[in-house]
């Protein structure tokens, strides 16, 4: 389920001010030296059978993932202000996915703030950014169509 930073404290003997120090910076390794590995980004191939696949289970041609964001609910930050406050009326954290035709993961982009909408944070994720510079592996015939979703999300 999970520990309170103050029962860790106590298991470990440590103040609960470091037990935040120390999970923080478990976390930032592990995701540096791990993220790739648990979820690397698709290759051309990949995205050429999602997009196959989408194309024969949903009858949807030319697509290679479907995106939403979902608001995690968290607790406020000091001096945040109201940057993770969403039109929800609770604070949240932003984790943006594509998924396959099976729903499974194929790019996560984690930490928008809650008060933006999914266009405005696919537009600075590194999803979003990779995707504008041709560095996400995106076949080639699906390029145009891909196109015209930027544009029309940049309308947004």
């Amino acid at each position: 389920m999970g520990e309170s930073f103050h029962s860790l404290a106590f298991q470990y003997r440590v103040s609960h001010s470091w037990i935040s120090v120390i999970l923080r910076e478990v976390v930032e390794a592990i995701i540096k030296r791990m993220f790739h590995v648990v979820l690397p980004t698709p290759t051309m191939g990949q995205f050429q059978k999602i997009a196959q696949q989408y194309s024969t289970k949903w009858n949807f041609p030319n697509c290679i993932g479907a995106i939403d964001g979902k608001h995690v609910r968290i607790k406020a930050p000091k001096n945040s202000g109201s940057l993770f406050y969403n039109y929800k009326d609770y604070h949240a954290m932003v984790m943006l996915a594509v998924v396959d035709t099976d729903c499974k993961f194929t790019a996560v982009d984690v930490g928008s703030y809650g008060r933006e909408g999914d266009a405005g944070i696919f537009l600075k994720s590194e999803i979003g950014r990779r995707i504008k510079n041709n560095t996400f592996n995106v076949p080639h015939h699906q390029k145009p169509y891909l196109e015209q979703t930027l544009l029309y999300l940049m309308s947004l």
